[in-house]
């Protein structure tokens, strides 16, 4: 367990953000769900990166960007599937992994290693996690070899397009229409796979895209991105040699590795003055507490009959956490 003297998580403004105790608690939760990974890729030879935000953070601010809420690191693709295969056996309770590969309700084509699968109020849970009930987690993406042949690439960003065109039409459960297992089939006959009728076809879909992202490796490539956002629009090739070595660098109270050449990256993906902060909206809900709090105080609410104030909701829930 990492420790952090209590003073970590008092409430502080980074770059003129405000971050409160309950985030500050919630990124020492995130680091423990990090040394956990980090201790299975130690035990079995696996290589993982900071990246996004989380590799941005750690080099401009040694740690989590004020305004981030999470934790996102990638591994290259032998070594994400490689963790897939490792993780589900290896995982301490109660951390767990959802991916594609082990979850028919996780539809992402990157996986999630997190810390349980609800709110924990549990004293032994609470001392683990710093006294943060939330669900936290990892996202860890994988990071796809480009072919090096152009017409290659292209066919292959049209593929993945295809089916993700074919998984935006389909209801996210069954029954399907004639249309849509016509469109089904041909895809199975395209691509010599044979979805597997027990899961909804939405999540059999994504597994097909995981595939095609991962149709090459290091010998035919010079170049990494992920597949899914390069067919999404966003065009980041990175140079192969950024992730030929890894360093380690500061992050709150621990050490994040990063991508050798982790300026080339960042400066293709954040432009090339990615060392001045710019506070911007995350891409998803901040803080992510949120909604896991909305959620428990919905169910207090209809087993007591009445609303709760957020001053009475946040004064229980400190109750609950103090024991």
């Amino acid at each position: 367990m990492v420790e952090f003297n209590e003073a970590y998580f008092k409430p502080e403004y980074r770059d003129g953000f405000y971050i409160e105790e309950k985030m500050k608690r919630a990124w020492a939760a995130q680091i423990e769900v990090l040394e956990e990974i980090r201790r299975i890729c130690m035990k079995h030879g696996i290589t993982f990166f900071a990246d996004w935000g989380s590799l941005l953070g750690a080099v401009r601010h040694k740690g989590f960007i004020p305004w981030d809420d999470d934790l996102d690191i990638g591994m290259l693709r032998g070594d994400y599937m490689r963790f897939l295969e490792v993780a589900p056996l290896e995982l301490c309770q109660p951390f767990e992994i959802k991916s594609l590969y082990n979850d028919p309700e996780h539809d992402n084509v990157k996986c999630r290693v997190i810390s349980g699968r609800h709110m924990n109020f549990d004293r032994k849970y609470l001392d683990m996690f710093h006294n943060c009930p939330y669900v936290v987690g990892i996202d860890i993406f994988p990071i796809d070899y480009i072919p090096k042949d152009a017409s290659k690439m292209n066919e292959q960003t049209k593929m993945i397009e295809l089916v993700m065109s074919v998984a935006a039409s389909v209801p996210p459960e069954p029954p399907y229409s004639d249309e849509v297992l016509e469109l089904a089939a041909k895809l199975e006959r395209t691509f010599g796979v044979s979805f597997d009728k027990k899961n909804r076809l939405f999540h059999e879909l994504k597994k097909l895209v995981d595939m095609l992202s991962a149709l090459y490796d290091e010998s035919c490539s010079k170049e990494v991105c992920s597949m899914i956002d390069l067919a999404g629009g966003w065009d980041y090739h990175v140079p192969v040699s950024c992730y030929s070595k890894s360093m380690e660098l500061p992050f709150e109270n621990v050490t994040i590795p990063v991508p050798i050449g982790y300026d080339t990256i960042l400066r293709i993906k954040y432009g090339d003055d990615y060392m001045t902060p710019r506070q911007c909206s995350s891409s998803h809900d901040y803080p992510f507490y949120a909604k896991q709090e909305q959620a428990l105080k919905d169910v207090l609410e209809r087993e007591y009959g009445r609303e709760f104030t957020d001053d009475e909701f946040q004064k229980l829930l400190a109750e609950e956490i103090k024991g």
